[in-house]
């Protein structure tokens, strides 16, 4: 007679050679959730690739719900249309019945991962790989002095000063830059580094930086994304910080999807919430001010899905109170400061021409602004609006937040104070 321990074995061994995956505890209720659909095709009308790139050439949010209430290789069909969603959560907001579809493309592609990785795109299997090796989502440079030079290049252009990497046990604070600011946009971690250097937050950095898990979620690995989500806690647990604070929009949603669903007991902030609740406005206002140049500059703003859909709006009233103490910088409102970039959801690694479809419908808006500038908390959102903007021939500049922030900072006046 079986033990219950081998009977729950071969049930779960017969259930992998038929393709069928139990859902984990903490995906019961994304699943329950599909119930609700009423076809109301409010999500087909709201969703940002639809409007992009037609209805023909991407089925939509809906279809994709439905895929998962049908049984395996059925939803399997699903891979040549699931792999195109931003993962926006533009669907989810406008649901009148809160169907969580982000969370069920989430779903699906894991099931597929584990079960016809055949079906994943090529783009994905290489993004992988690098996060397998380095654990990280982007390549790490092969030559430190390289990398340092990249650097320091960018801290000059933006006007930045050197603040030296700092690790230590048991601060306050751990700032979290995540991937894309560690190996690409690096100016973006050093106006963080900045920032909380400034306003003396007791902070740390990770002394090894590793991924947070978002892109290997969002490919369908879950095994990876849950095993750099455990390698991340234990670092935290070994410095003994008490927050998270980052400049990543992808990081804060992930982070705090992680902190909730693992019970990490620890907030995670964006820097925006940071400043805004913990830093102080009237500091910034007072700091700012002593910025002398005069010049006045007209931005306008973007909204980062992973903020404004898979954390909070209220964010981004935040992000324009921080635009408002900054002296000369006036406010032009866009017409689709929330609409998708067109970044997310990893689809760019493999249909550049679907993710660039729904970024250019962001930078038509944009042009009809009067805005000399793009302000936007969210390094991956500044670089897809950046690159599309410079293609079409515009003059217009694109600044992560955190960097148009810095480069208001008197660090001379206070160098000189201290």
């Amino acid at each position: 007679m079986m033990s219950e321990e081998e009977a729950y074995e071969t049930v779960k061994q017969t259930l992998k050679e038929e393709g069928i995956s139990p859902y984990k505890p903490d995906e019961l209720d994304v699943v329950a959730s599909i119930e609700n659909c009423i076809n109301c095709g409010t999500c087909i009308n709201h969703c940002p690739v639809v409007a992009a790139v037609g209805i023909n050439r991407f089925s939509g949010p809906r279809s994709i719900a439905v895929e998962l209430s049908r049984s395996p290789p059925e939803y399997w069909s699903a891979g040549d249309m699931v792999y195109l969603c931003t993962g926006c959560g533009t669907c989810r907001e406008v649901c009148p019945k809160n169907v969580d579809i982000p969370e069920i493309v989430n779903l699906i592609r894991a099931r597929i991962f584990e079960h016809r990785p055949d079906l994943v795109p090529k783009g994905l299997h290489t993004v992988r790989e690098t996060i397998l090796e380095h654990h990280l989502a982007f390549e790490p440079w092969d030559d430190e002095e390289e990398k340092e030079a990249s650097r320091d290049m960018r801290r000059e252009r933006f006007g930045l000063p050197v603040i030296p990497d700092r690790v230590v046990r048991d601060a306050e604070v751990l700032f979290y830059p995540g991937c894309q600011a560690e190996e690409v946009a690096q100016e973006v971690k050093e106006a963080g580094k900045a920032v909380l250097e400034f306003f003396e937050v007791d902070y740390t950095l990770l002394d090894e930086l590793n991924c947070c898990g978002l892109p290997s979620r969002l490919m369908g690995d879950d095994q990876t994304a849950r095993e750099l989500a455990d390698e991340l806690k234990a670092k935290l647990d070994e410095l003994g910080v008490n927050k998270i604070v980052t400049t990543c929009a992808g990081c804060t949603s992930n982070l705090s999807y992680l902190a909730s669903r693992d019970d990490w007991n620890m907030p995670v902030y964006h820097l925006v919430e940071y400043f805004r609740e913990v830093i102080g406005l009237e500091k910034l206002k007072e700091a700012a001010k002593q910025e002398t140049s005069g010049s006045k500059v007209v931005v306008t703003v973007h909204d980062p899905c992973h903020l404004i859909r898979h954390t909070s709006r209220q964010l981004m009233n935040e992000a324009l109170e921080i635009l408002d103490c900054l002296p000369g910088v006036e406010v032009s409102v866009s017409e689709v400061e929330d609409s998708c970039c067109g970044g997310g959801g990893l689809v760019a690694y493999h249909s550049s021409a679907i993710a660039d479809a729904v970024t250019q419908e962001n930078v038509e808006g944009i042009k009809n602004t009067d805005a000399d500038r793009v302000v936007t908390p969210c390094p991956l959102c500044t670089s897809q609006l950046e690159t599309r903007l410079f293609k079409s021939g515009s003059s217009i500049d694109v600044d992560d937040l955190s960097v148009f922030v810095a480069k208001y900072l008197p660090f001379e006046e206070k160098t000189s104070n201290d």
